[in-house]
């Protein structure tokens, strides 16, 4: 996929000359939840009667529907302050950051429209997908069957935007989201990028019995150790792509001042994350870490249920169809996958996902690595 930049203010785009369907009208809201329930009950019978699973009172909803969408519309109630969209405004500059996708560009609309104004109307009409716990930081939109919108301060996207592209190129078939472009109003990046149908392992996994766990975690490691094989070019900086530099987000996130080029100076940025540790100590620490030169490898740096998109088939197996939020991810030493997948884990976690993490980034591949970071971590000041 191109990703172009393009520094320039965008205030206006090619008008559409498709007509475009509306996914967010009381009709189609119906018709959609009509059409699950008619899955649900081909899943079960593939040879049911489709006319017999309608209810009968389907035509006169549709046309009841149908007439709550022609009345005219009444004004919008304001958003509440932790909605991130309550902090756009039409009159704000838009900057096209990564180029637009022809599709984004269509559902964008017309030529006689700024930027700012079509990019806030197409969030108003798009169906919430996520929210954070922290007010108004980050949402994501489903802005049509395709294409999502993650919406937060644009510092926090540039990683995932500068992956996206180079994974595409250079792995093409690997499950992930393929970008639609990146758009900048005032402090707020708007990353664009294609819809993946499923669940989040997060919400499935309680309910998979072993068998299936199994086999989720053998899928993803298989795709991690592809992932890993990337190729670490000669002389670039570790972490982010395009000298992002390296980035330790413990609760609070903390990135290298000066470029990073080999595994001794990534330590050197990890232990120097803490104020309360004495120079002896950090030392002590440092001497246990393994003499053998690590690996340099592509790390998408917080592999976590959440993170992994998965899709049951008819036959009731699970497969991962994508894994998604890649804000963290770069060339890291080969052990930081394990470190970061294990970030949230504490003394009193009963989750088995951590016992069944992907061997190739496992914590058994690592131990002595892992375990001093543990130590470590309670040190951190962003920990």
């Amino acid at each position: 996929m191109d990703g172009a930049k393009s520094s320039t203010p965008a205030s206006q785009l090619p008008r559409n000359r498709v007509l475009k369907t509306n996914n967010t009208t009381v009709t189609a809201r119906y018709n959609k939840k009509v059409l699950l329930g008619l899955e649900k009950a081909l899943r079960k019978d593939p040879e049911a009667d489709l006319i017999g699973i309608l209810s009968s009172s389907y035509p006169q909803q549709l046309k009841s529907s149908k007439e709550a969408d022609s009345r005219p519309s009444t004004t919008p109630l304001p958003l509440p302050h932790h909605d991130i969209r309550s902090k756009l405004r039409t009159t704000d500059t838009a900057t096209i950051v990564r180029q637009l996708s022809p599709e984004l560009q269509d559902l964008l609309g017309h030529d006689d429209e700024q930027l700012s104004e079509a990019v806030i109307k197409l969030l108003d009409k798009s169906e919430v997908l996520y929210k954070s716990v922290w007010a108004a930081s980050c949402m994501v939109f489903r802005v049509s069957d395709g294409i999502v919108a993650k919406v937060t301060v644009e510092e926090h996207l540039t990683a995932e935007y500068r992956t996206l592209p180079y994974l595409q190129e250079h792995l093409p078939h690997f499950p992930a989201p393929r970008l639609h472009g990146v758009i900048r109003i005032r402090q707020y990046g708007l990353l664009f990028s294609s819809f993946v149908s499923g669940l989040d392992l997060e919400k499935v996994w309680p309910q998979l019995d072993d068998v299936q766990k199994r086999s989720v975690s053998a899928q993803l490691d298989k795709l991690l150790v592809e992932l890993r094989s990337l190729p670490f070019p000669p002389n670039t900086p570790l972490g982010g792509l395009e000298g992002l530099g390296c980035k330790d987000a413990r609760r609070g996130i903390r990135i290298s001042s000066k470029p990073i080029l080999d595994v001794s100076q990534f330590d050197d940025f990890i232990f120097s994350g803490s104020k309360w540790a004495s120079p002896m100590y950090t030392q002590f620490l440092r001497s246990l870490v393994p003499a053998s030169p690590a690996k340099v490898v592509f790390t998408h740096g917080d592999i976590r249920p959440a993170n992994i998109m998965v899709r049951q088939d008819e036959e009731g197996s699970w497969t991962v169809v994508a894994i998604i939020d890649w804000e963290s991810s770069g060339f890291y030493p080969e052990h930081w996958e394990c470190v970061k997948m294990t970030n949230n884990l504490t003394p009193r976690d009963e989750d088995d996902w951590y016992l069944l993490l992907p061997a190739s980034c496992s914590p058994r591949q690592f131990p002595v690595r892992w375990l001093i970071d543990s130590i470590w971590d309670r040190n951190l000041e962003n920990s």
